[in-house]
């Protein structure tokens, strides 16, 4: 077996990853049931969790009172909550590919997932949207 087959393997708190995409030598997105994709580095010969990569949305406007949702859930018998989840993806992440790969890094990667979007993801803009990260 050469030095570079290593078999690296990563316990992982989040649920099952169903896609892998290399991004350089070095760094590794997964995505697939916390329908957000996951930045991981290879250092020493180890697999270490780097960051999420779909930053969360701000939620605009005000939350309603105790009282004024009640009123709600009375007047309308629903919630107006709703059940959209904070990333882009609202499903599993089912595969990913890399779409634009230049200079031996891959500068552009895309994601489907199970809700039917498309959603390509610039790694440069990502790795200056979130601080300190290091692809």
């Amino acid at each position: 077996m050469n030095s570079k087959d290593k078999v690296l393997r990563c316990l992982t708190k989040s649920l099952p990853l169903l896609s892998v995409v290399w991004l350089n030598e070095s760094s590794l997105v997964c995505g697939g049931h916390d329908n957000c994709p996951v930045l991981y580095n290879v250092a020493a010969d180890n697999l270490v969790y780097g960051a999420k990569l779909d930053v969360q949305r701000k939620k605009s406007g005000v939350g309603l009172s105790a009282m004024a949702r009640f009123k709600q859930l009375d007047d309308k018998g629903t919630d107006s909550k709703g059940t959209t989840l904070d990333t882009t993806h609202q499903n599993a992440i089912s595969e990913m590919r890399v779409t634009k790969f230049e200079g031996g890094k891959a500068k552009e990667f895309s994601s489907i997932g199970n809700d039917g979007k498309l959603v390509v993801w610039n790694v440069d803009a990502l790795a200056a949207s979130i601080a300190e990260l290091k692809i």
